[in-house]
């Protein structure tokens, strides 16, 4: 188990590691009402590496397996139990982007007493060199669909922007003639990511994923884990919750949609 001390001198010495940050997510809607939420959250980054020795790590966090916070692959990447890191190098691979040879990080929120739901999985994908070359956005809906939008990094701005055409269903209340504007910056002390949702150019959905990493201790997931109680179950819950909102107001309400054919584009 690392404390605080230790984590600290690893963040001097090693600016890519497994983390803990604690802080929220937000939404605003601007069309065709105004609409807005903000929930606390604590989210894991976690090198994949590391999965088969969380438990020797940290007493509250466990790899495919019950515990207060767990990470399992099944719910990732294929979502059959199979090795999440091997698919998100394979689809890199098709794709012509090696990081056969580097480091992948995954920030997600873990299950919380065996439940989860993530919206949305975020990869960072390294090269043998160390350097953030590629990633893949893996969104899921309610309906038990996924699909990953993988984006190339090509520059060594410390901020990344992708454009993307949306081509999966998530929300019943949002149109598939969209388009979305994601950035991103590299994962250290702080967690910084949006999306920028727009219909017709114009702005649609705001959503930010923020947080302050607060060193991933066993110490520290016990206290995330009472400060937020429940968290998975909570975002569920919220999600439908906001939905009904939605409705209450008028929101045009739009079928689902079949999945993509590919499960990466």
């Amino acid at each position: 188990m690392k404390t605080n001390k230790q984590h600290n001198a690893l963040n001097e010495k090693q600016p890519n590691q497994s983390r803990l940050y604690l802080g929220d997510v937000y939404h605003k809607r601007f069309q065709p009402f105004e609409h807005d939420f903000k929930y606390s959250v604590f989210s894991l980054l976690i090198d994949l590496d590391e999965r088969k020795t969380l438990k020797k790590q940290y007493k509250w966090l466990s790899y495919n397996s019950f515990n207060l916070t767990s990470f399992y692959d099944k719910d990732h990447g294929a979502r059959d139990g199979s090795d999440v890191k091997k698919w998100v190098i394979d689809h890199a691979q098709k794709f012509n982007i090696d990081i056969k040879d580097g480091k992948i990080f995954a920030l997600c929120f873990p299950r919380i007493l065996g439940y989860t739901f993530n919206p949305l999985t975020i990869y960072y994908c390294y090269s043998a060199e160390n350097k953030l070359v590629a990633i893949l956005y893996e969104v899921k809906n309610t309906f038990g669909d996924q699909h990953g939008y993988l984006c190339p990094i090509n520059s060594d701005h410390d901020l990344a922007s992708h454009k993307k055409d949306k081509i999966f269903h998530v929300s019943p209340f949002i149109q598939m003639e969209a388009k979305y504007l994601f950035s991103v910056r590299e994962p250290d002390q702080k967690l910084n990511f949006k999306i920028d949702e727009r219909v017709n150019g114009k702005p649609f959905l705001l959503a930010t994923w923020s947080g302050k990493d607060i060193g991933l201790t066993s110490k520290n997931l016990l206290s995330c884990f009472f400060k937020i109680p429940f968290l998975t179950f909570k975002i569920m819950i919220a999600i439908h919750w906001q939905a009904f909102h939605l409705w209450r107001k008028g929101a045009t309400f739009y079928k689902w949609k079949k999945p993509p054919k590919d499960d990466v584009s």
